[in-house]
């Protein structure tokens, strides 16, 4: 299977761009990764850096998609920002959200911290998704709103977990393998984008998209005519697993 990949980030109206992301691929493994620097604890921009650049540095020298590699993953990335608080005292309360999904051969594995998100689709149609560390998302679990409510949620932006918030960072569990298939789609993005696409609309411009590059432009369109002036940094890193012969199946 070869894997096709667009990347788009955008300050939206912020004056900096606090997100960033990034991703790698070689031999049948590849990592991508989207951060979201949270802006009002200041140097955003260098928490969502450091985490990405960690996780991507990481895998070049060792790769596996089992718990405990993911974990290590994930507490390095926390104790690179943590050592960088440590280092230069006028970063101490900077954090930043991350998502990552990495790929070995024909299986998927992901993880988040925040509520950056990933969504994975098969047959054109949302298979899974991420879950986010907020008191929205508690508000879901609870049965108190619906998961599309959480766009709209009072509580939205109350975050429980995220990178550089403290070194005994965990995550309770893990999401499963998943096997990937010619035709499948992966979407990994920050709440500055997903906030104003829908996952239905998702599905509708996967199916009219024969690039991970058309994919995103047309969310990024949709996203575009309904920010009001003030919107958040927006990033999306897409992905499409299509047959050896280069061309997307269509769906």
């Amino acid at each position: 299977m070869d894997i096709h990949i667009y990347s788009h980030t955008n300050k939206g109206a912020g004056p900096i761009n606090e997100d960033f992301c990034g991703y790698w691929q070689e031999d049948g493994k590849g990592v991508f990764v989207v951060a979201d620097g949270l802006g009002g604890h200041g140097h955003g921009d260098t928490a969502s850096q450091l985490a990405v650049r960690c996780i991507l540095n990481a895998v070049k020298n060792d790769f596996s998609i089992e718990d405990s590699y993911l974990l290590t993953l994930i507490s390095g990335a926390n104790q690179e920002l943590i050592d960088h608080q440590r280092a230069y005292p006028e970063t101490q309360s900077m954090r930043t959200t991350i998502a990552a999904g990495l790929i070995l051969e024909d299986t998927f594995r992901y993880f988040n911290v925040g509520d950056s998100r990933i969504y994975y689709f098969k047959s054109g149609r949302l298979y899974t998704q991420s879950k986010d560390h907020s008191v929205s998302q508690m508000a879901v679990d609870l049965g108190e709103i619906t998961p599309d409510e959480i766009r709209f949620h009072d509580d939205r932006a109350k975050l429980l977990k995220v990178l550089g918030d403290t070194e005994s960072l965990s995550l309770v569990k893990l999401a499963p393998r998943i096997k990937m298939e010619a035709g499948d789609a992966i979407l990994l993005c920050s709440d500055g984008f997903w906030e104003y696409v829908f996952e239905t609309e998702m599905e509708l411009d996967l199916a009219k998209s024969d690039t991970p590059e058309e994919w995103c432009g047309f969310m990024c369109r949709r996203l575009l005519r309904r920010v009001t002036g003030n919107n958040d940094n927006f990033t999306a890193v897409a992905i499409q697993i299509c047959n050896p012969s280069n061309q997307v199946r269509r769906v």
